[in-house]
């Protein structure tokens, strides 16, 4: 009986002593194969109450680890499995495991800055913001934004881009998909991370909520985002976005110009409610009365609803609309109706 327990004593001494063995051989590998080698410099957040498995899990998908199961069992090794703390952190290219960790479990010193972005802000809204805010010169901005271009790693990380959007001014590049909401950048937060964060803001709050409507629409992604932007600035309410959008979408079918007063104000950086004939005939390829088609992109960063409003309009009868003095949308099935209601209220 006792060489029996002395025995199973012995054995289980030993597979634990084997299990220490291969963790140290894991921890030595890890160190220097866990964490990614080609790791660019990012921003990473740690929302206030995510668990450890969430944690892992948005480090393996941001790219920063190759594997989320083994971050966890590092550790619960380490025993740091519950000091991970909420922040947001810089995590720097060529980070070692114990760095990483080291990192993530050290509290946050840096104040934080909390922007507001409008819907429909555009681009320039957003440099005048940042530079008010004292985190970016507009300067700064917009040449951050024209880098970009050539920064693929960067770039290839959001599915969602449109190479069309490095065609046009460098003001408008990324404009549509810079997601317009509360955000909290630290002070020292580079113009990349400002950008990533906006980005991953868009792609979960726009892009993989729409995903079943996005992969059924006929239009491109951009095209959607691009009418979004016009019909963010044409309307309020979300049936008469849904109601513009089928007009516009309607239009386009048959190669009649957009005629969208929002073009005219984004050219002219005005906000009339109705332009006059020779405001509609400023030379500009965003000109939706002189240009048949949509304009080269985004006129600014549309909000949730009209983007959603774009890819499931309204099917109707209407082929106009205008805005009275007002402030309501009166739309028309002929445009004769439409010159009718645009000569009562606003006189020609």
């Amino acid at each position: 009986m006792f060489n029996k327990k002395a025995k199973s004593k012995k054995s289980i001494l030993g597979y634990i002593g084997f299990v220490v063995i291969v963790f140290i051989i894991y921890i030595a590998f890890s160190n220097t194969n866990l964490v990614n080698k080609d790791l660019h410099s990012k921003i990473f957040v740690i929302n206030k109450g995510q668990s450890l498995d969430e944690i892992s899990d948005n480090l393996e998908k941001k790219g920063v680890i190759k594997n989320d199961k083994l971050f966890q069992l590092t550790a619960f090794f380490k025993n740091v499995k519950n000091k991970f703390l909420p922040g947001e952190y810089e995590l720097k290219s060529g980070m070692s495991l114990d760095e990483l960790i080291k990192t993530l479990t050290s509290p946050q010193k840096a104040k934080e800055v909390k922007v507001t972005f409008l819907e429909g802000t555009t681009n320039i809204d957003i440099a005048k913001k940042l530079e008010k805010k004292n985190l970016l010169t507009q300067k700064e901005f917009f040449n951050g934004l024209e880098k970009l271009q050539n920064d693929k790693d960067f770039l290839n990380q959001y599915k969602f881009l449109d190479q069309q959007t490095f065609k046009n001014d460098k003001k408008e590049i990324l404009q549509g998909f810079l997601f317009p909401d509360t955000y909290r950048f630290y002070k020292k937060a580079s113009f990349k991370h400002i950008i990533e964060k906006m980005l991953d803001n868009f792609s979960n709050k726009i892009y993989l909520p729409l995903q079943t409507q996005i992969r059924s629409n006929k239009h491109s992604f951009y095209e959607v985002l691009t009418l979004a932007s016009i019909v963010e600035k044409e309307m309020d309410k979300d049936r008469d976005k849904r109601l513009a959008a089928d007009v516009f979408w309607s239009r386009l079918k048959i190669n009649w110009a957009l005629q969208s007063d929002a073009t005219i104000n984004y050219i002219l950086n005005t906000k009339k409610l109705q332009p006059t004939f020779k405001d509609t005939r400023v030379s500009s390829p965003y000109n939706t009365y002189t240009n048949p088609g949509l304009p080269p992109g985004p006129i600014n960063n549309p909000s949730f609803s009209s983007v959603r409003a774009s890819l499931d309009p309204i099917e109707n009868d209407y082929c106009c609309f205008l805005v009275t003095p007002d402030g309501e949308n009166l739309f028309s099935k002929t445009i004769e109706e439409h010159n009718r209601k645009k000569a009562k209220y606003w006189g020609d």
